[in-house]
């Protein structure tokens, strides 16, 4: 079989789909037209046995078990976009206010391509491969409930893929893999202080929560800089400052949103616990309270060696060594993909698809865009994966 020039021959099927999805963007959770497109190109194919309804309702799977005896490897691919309104000028360009500004599009192109190559080698394919179609990745939080909803039961190892400018140096069509930490954790944090109110001519008979936020802002920026080892990335963020209703009037109340991330839990934990220890004492001496709340709580993506040194050698033999490549630096990006690895080892890659020019944006831009010519690669990497991971395949 030669899986490289099949998916070159395919590509032009992966564009066509990629825009069919993209012209219809859907968010989070509600995704029926995105769900009925997936439905339809699986069922052509001849892959019938398909699970929908899950993972908030438009989360579905369907396994392609193969001619021969072996383990369970599931390819997962997200499936929602985000409210953005596009800007890109292209003829499929998304007319609904939302935008397929992160990828999510091609690689559920990718993965459909990748499907029905898989199809076509049923008999030389050992055990069964689940192609997993998810919901509400840009809220991080769909993955947890596809779990939660039985999707990895009876799976051994789980592989993913995410397209688009997210390292630099790397060229269009290139897989970069990684072993160990690739992405990190991310952690949202609420922080509400509590105060007392006054005119700002009488700030005595205050107790002033905007000063309390200042303060709590510079200390928790010391968690980075003077409590955790420099040599051990993470981020510490406000990103958000909620507080006051005139510019001559002491705030009562304040909020301040962020994030952390990291790459260890050990890290999380402690950072988690140094903010709400900062914010309550910082408040207090200050004669005001503070409550701490996390969220959208997502692990880091932590790439099992074996999995991920075995795509490189797939790579390698089936596309050409010039097509892997190996990723220095992890990303303090996230992604919930975390939350399949927490139950089965797993490995996620990077496929990049950009242009080399000012067509190439960052993620989530309302001018973001996909090197399509080159969709092929990741659908031939994931297929050559699923036909060669196992020993003897």
């Amino acid at each position: 079989m030669n899986i490289k020039e099949l998916a070159k021959s395919l590509n032009d099927y992966a564009v066509k789909i990629r825009h069919e999805l993209h012209a219809c963007p859907e968010i989070a959770f509600d995704l029926p037209k995105t769900e009925s497109i997936v439905i339809r190109e699986l069922e052509s194919f001849g892959i019938n046995n398909i699970v929908k309804g899950i993972g908030g309702g438009h989360g579905l799977y369907a396994d392609i078990k193969g001619g021969k005896p072996g383990q369970v490897l599931a390819i997962r691919s997200d499936m929602d976009a985000l409210p953005v309104k596009e800007e890109t000028g292209l003829d499929f360009a998304s007319q609904n206010g939302n935008m397929h500004a992160c990828g999510h599009d091609a690689h559920m192109a990718m993965l459909l391509t990748c499907a029905k190559i898989l199809s076509e080698f049923k008999n030389d394919l050992a055990g069964t491969v689940r192609l997993i179609f998810q919901p509400s990745e840009e809220p991080a939080n769909g993955a947890a409930v596809m779990v939660k909803d039985g999707v990895l039961k009876g799976v051994d190892k789980i592989i993913g893929m995410h397209t688009g400018n997210l390292w630099q140096g790397l060229k269009a069509g290139q897989i970069g893999w990684r072993i160990g930490a690739f992405m990190a954790s991310t952690t949202t944090f609420d922080i509400a202080l509590n105060g007392k109110g006054a005119h700002g001519a009488t700030p005595h008979l205050a107790v002033d929560t905007i000063t309390m936020a200042a303060q709590i802002i510079n200390q928790l920026q010391t968690i980075i800089s003077r409590e955790l080892n420099p040599f051990d990335a993470k981020v510490l963020t406000i990103g958000r400052i909620d507080g006051g209703t005139a510019h001559n009037v002491v705030a009562d109340f304040c909020r301040l949103r962020g994030m952390i991330r990291c790459f260890s839990a050990e890290n999380s934990e402690f950072m988690k616990k140094r903010i709400v220890e900062i914010a309550d004492c910082t408040a207090k001496s200050m004669r005001g309270s503070a409550s701490v709340e996390f969220s959208s709580d997502v692990p880091p993506v932590i790439n099992d060696r074996e999995l991920t040194l075995k795509m490189r050698d797939v790579i390698t033999e089936e596309l050409g060594a010039e097509f892997a490549a190996e990723i220095e630096t992890p990303t303090t990006g996230a992604e919930d993909f975390a939350e399949y690895t927490r139950t089965i080892p797993g490995a996620f890659f990077y496929h990049c698809s950009t242009f080399g020019d000012e067509r190439d944006k960052p993620h989530h831009n309302s001018r973001f865009m996909v090197n399509e010519e080159f969709l092929w690669t990741g659908a031939a990497a994931l297929a050559a994966f699923a036909l060669h991971w196992q020993p003897g395949a």
